[in-house]
């Protein structure tokens, strides 16, 4: 086996949680009911586990906005429109104090950019912008990798093994070519089911 790509997780591996979902799910509730639409952790979680389960070729993003749409009143455009704007608001950038970087695995990213390629194998949950802020507050950028799993391009979600041949395609290399550090077993863990190695780094 020739490693040349290194996959790393962000929630609990390159950053650490400092209260972030519960201060974020404040804020996103406030700033949609300032718009006059009630949005609710259930209802996200809720749409996050109905894409997990149910690929259906189309993009996370995309069968993300179609959930919430078929669970409320609001168009799919809609709330797509309302969620981009959440992101780019100060209001989201005030989360960053609910992150901080982990050093050691930081760290150990910028070695592995010195061996090959790096991809933020990060849940393609959030899109892309807000993906690009989180790793700005833990001092990381978008030039620190050759791939950032995003819910515009990705179409499988963790713990999917489908999510880590995705991204095999997109690097063109194969499973045995890749090395995933993680935190948890579960989401991260299911590489090895594709042939990836999985390294739990705390």
């Amino acid at each position: 086996m020739s490693v040349r790509i290194f996959l790393f997780d962000y929630d609990g591996t390159l950053a650490e949680d400092n209260g972030f979902a519960e201060e974020y799910f404040k804020k996103l509730t406030s700033f949609f009911r300032d718009r006059g639409v009630s949005i609710s952790p259930e209802l996200v979680l809720g749409c996050v586990e109905e894409i997990t389960r149910n690929p259906d070729g189309s993009t996370n993003l995309e069968r993300y906005m179609k959930c919430l749409e078929k669970r409320t009143s609001q168009c799919a455009e809609k709330w797509k429109e309302l969620f981009m704007e959440f992101y780019e608001s100060e209001l989201f950038d005030s989360l960053k104090g609910t992150v901080e970087p982990v050093k050691g695995t930081v760290d150990l990213l910028k070695e592995k950019k010195k061996e090959g390629k790096v991809v933020l194998a990060t849940n393609p949950v959030f899109p892309r912008i807000a993906i690009l802020k989180r790793l700005n507050w833990i001092g990381l950028s978008e030039d620190d990798f050759h791939l950032i799993t995003d819910m515009e391009s990705f179409h499988f979600c963790k713990p999917d093994p489908r999510y880590y041949l995705e991204i095999c395609e997109k690097m063109g290399v194969s499973p045995e070519d890749c090395v995933m550090y993680g935190d948890d077993e579960l989401n991260d863990g299911e590489c090895e089911k594709v042939g990836m190695k999985f390294i739990r780094v705390r």
